[in-house]
């Protein structure tokens, strides 16, 4: 490494491996499956759904639209607690794709998944519980901010004070914009600054706070330039998937052979094929989200229909429709695994730039082999006293 802006600039080839793909897949993967869960029983919580309508509706990620879907409160906060399972599943993904990226350039190129995703685990209070501390801070000074308007409607007294501590009130507002942007930061750079430096939850937000404060621009124009390469990515790559499976049905559809369903005459793999779209989440109505998608899988937009099948093309189609999942999941996968990587990139730069500490020369603190070691000795010592005995023994008999 050359500790610049030319390192940044590698995110998108380092991020393109197998290894670090596979778990943003499967942060991807565990994340969606409980945020399906918490999302349908949120909406089962309410009166106006039921299961059926809920599968007819979303299939199997059910994404309800703020302002536009009616749940109870309750159901709400079902649903905030899948989001947030799912945001922390990823967030300790990304977190192993950065000891996957660290142990990478510090010259281990065979650093196993396995071991990365426990290292993530391991480190799990430094990755989740940062943004948790801030958010719980920041609450609490806008709590404060509420219970200084209460104390303001004091008579008299209540008015003058708030004059008085206007302006400590004002600075006080300054700091939670800025607490805001650290909140903010901590869920883009936490998992890199656990993965490189083992650090706890205090230690990682004292960093977030350095980087933001010694290293502004550098960090604002960095962090824009990987998420372009992650979105730039997952198009470029989408884009070719697309192509690749549009390829596939032609291919298999050529040969297929029809078959006769309610009067009407079919291609086998065209019923199946078209099934497996019918198991896709339609996309939220949110213009943006909808003109997004719009340009790569226009298919999300307008629910499937669904075709009657005989058995065995029913269980072909719903396994076409779980491997759209799997196929997507394996895309977006590489926007992770290259967002991933150009954090632990960034925050590996930057500590050499405002510390002149250079992260790849640590060394590792190997507790396991010290206690391997320390095994042995103990075996060494009763050898030693034995041997001992056997020489006195021999020494008396000379002796006699």
């Amino acid at each position: 490494m050359v500790f610049n802006y030319k390192d940044v600039l590698r995110a998108p080839k380092l991020g393109f491996s197998a290894k670090k793909i596979w778990v943003g897949f499967l942060g991807l993967l565990v994340g969606t499956i409980f945020y399906s869960v918490f999302s349908y029983f949120a909406f089962a919580c309410s009166p106006d759904w039921t299961w059926v309508a809920i599968w007819q509706q979303f299939r199997y990620v059910p994404v309800p639209v703020i302002g536009i879907t009616s749940l109870p409160w309750y159901g709400w906060i079902l649903w905030v607690v899948g989001v947030a399972f799912f945001i922390g599943i990823n967030l300790l993904s990304i977190g192993a794709i950065s000891k996957l990226t660290f142990e990478q350039l510090k010259g281990d190129e065979f650093y196993e998944v396995t071991d990365a995703i426990k290292f993530s685990l391991k480190q799990w209070k430094g990755i989740v519980l940062s943004p948790v501390v801030l958010a719980i801070f920041i609450a609490a000074l806008i709590f404060t901010a509420f219970i200084l308007g209460l104390a303001g409607r004091i008579p008299y007294v209540g008015q003058i004070l708030m004059g008085i501590f206007f302006i400590p009130i004002a600075f006080g507002g300054l700091f939670v914009v800025y607490l805001a942007i650290v909140f903010l930061l901590s869920f883009i750079l936490s998992p890199a600054v656990s993965a490189t430096s083992k650090s706890d939850t205090f230690d990682t937000l004292f960093e977030l706070f350095s980087c933001l404060n010694d290293q502004t621009w550098r960090l604002s124009l960095w962090q824009a330039f990987v998420g372009f390469c992650s979105v730039a990515g997952v198009y470029i790559f989408g884009w070719l998937t697309k192509q690749a499976l549009l390829l596939f049905h032609w291919s298999c559809n050529l040969w297929s052979g029809t078959r006769m369903i309610a009067g009407e005459s079919h291609r086998w793999f065209d019923t199946i094929w078209q099934n497996g779209l019918y198991y896709l989440a339609p996309c939220p109505p949110i213009k943006c989200l909808e003109a997004a998608v719009g340009r790569l899988t226009p298919v999300l937009i307008y629910p499937q229909p669904w075709m009657q099948v005989n058995p065995a093309e029913w269980v072909g189609g719903f396994l076409i429709g779980i491997a759209f999942y799997f196929i997507a999941f394996f895309v977006i996968g590489y926007g992770i695994a290259t967002w991933g990587t150009g954090q632990t990139l960034i925050y590996t730069v930057l500590v050499k730039m405002k510390d002149d500490k250079n992260l790849l020369e640590q060394k590792e603190e190997e507790f396991e082999e010290e206690e391997k070691e320390e095994k042995p000795e103990e075996k060494v010592e009763p050898e030693k006293e034995e041997e001992k005995k056997k020489e006195e023994k021999e020494e008396e008999k000379k002796e006699e």
